[in-house]
């Protein structure tokens, strides 16, 4: 395992947040996790610092009062509201319907707000919220040059102080646009570690714990790109008018 002082220097030098959607039985300690209400467990809870309830928008049955419930039960510090996958008008209404709840629930945390595209739009719908994290969904497939242009859309309307959560992003085609403009991008969620960890070692138990340790290495490399350390030797032009 990589020594504790130097992990956290790595995340504090990260300009991105780095939550695994992705289960490996909270075998590895990692500081950001995003689960929804099915698969969050007090064992999850404990294997990091920072604890995203996801809405699950693939599982019709996953309410927001569900998301709600299980972030105060595991005193997680954010709850994704239900996004409608890919249709804007539908993830408008039910976002509004989310704060409503929301506003008489006991969780006192942090919402996230799945926008859908036109992003800008979609939150300007909402009334231009501020003090939750805005995020921005349906581009789990998109090229990094789309989700790149969204952000830059998105923060450029909503300025700098807002947080933005890319849903599902990894971060092949990202990083070095964070490297050039950090407040590009507050956080995003991603499974790839752990997906791309290969089952190796003899058959038996505790070969996930392997398989931790792979996704681990990849984590590390991921949160070392997405900071301050590497050498600025790359750019991307963008909209904005200058390099990203």
């Amino acid at each position: 395992m990589l020594r504790q002082e130097y992990l956290r220097r790595l995340i504090d030098g990260a300009h991105v947040q780095l939550h695994l959607s992705a289960n490996d039985g909270a075998r590895l300690y990692w500081p950001w996790r995003m689960q929804p209400p099915k698969e969050a467990t007090g064992s999850y809870r404990d294997a990091c610092e920072q604890y995203v309830i996801d809405s699950d928008p693939l599982d019709d049955d996953v309410t927001a009062e569900d998301v709600l419930d299980t972030a105060h039960r595991l005193d997680a510090e954010v709850a994704s509201l239900q996004d409608v996958y890919q249709d804007k008008d539908a993830t408008v209404d039910s976002l509004l319907n989310g704060l409503e709840v929301a506003d008489d629930h006991a969780f006192d945390g942090t919402l996230l707000l799945p926008l859908q595209a036109p992003y800008v739009e979609c939150w300007r719908e909402l009334g231009e919220p501020t003090d939750e994290w805005l995020g921005i969904g349906g581009l789990k497939d998109a090229r990094p040059k789309e989700r790149l242009a969204a952000a830059t859309g998105l923060r450029d309307a909503v300025g700098r102080d807002p947080w933005i959560h890319g849903f599902g992003w990894g971060v092949d085609g990202i990083a070095p646009a964070v490297r050039n403009n950090p407040w590009l991008l507050d956080s995003l969620d991603y499974s790839t570690p752990l997906q791309s960890a290969g089952m190796n070692g003899s058959p038996g138990k505790e070969r996930m714990s392997v398989v931790a340790m792979e996704a681990a290495r990849q984590l590390v490399h991921d949160l070392r790109e997405m900071s301050e350390y590497p050498d600025a030797t790359e750019s991307v032009q963008t909209s904005l008018g200058g390099s990203l």
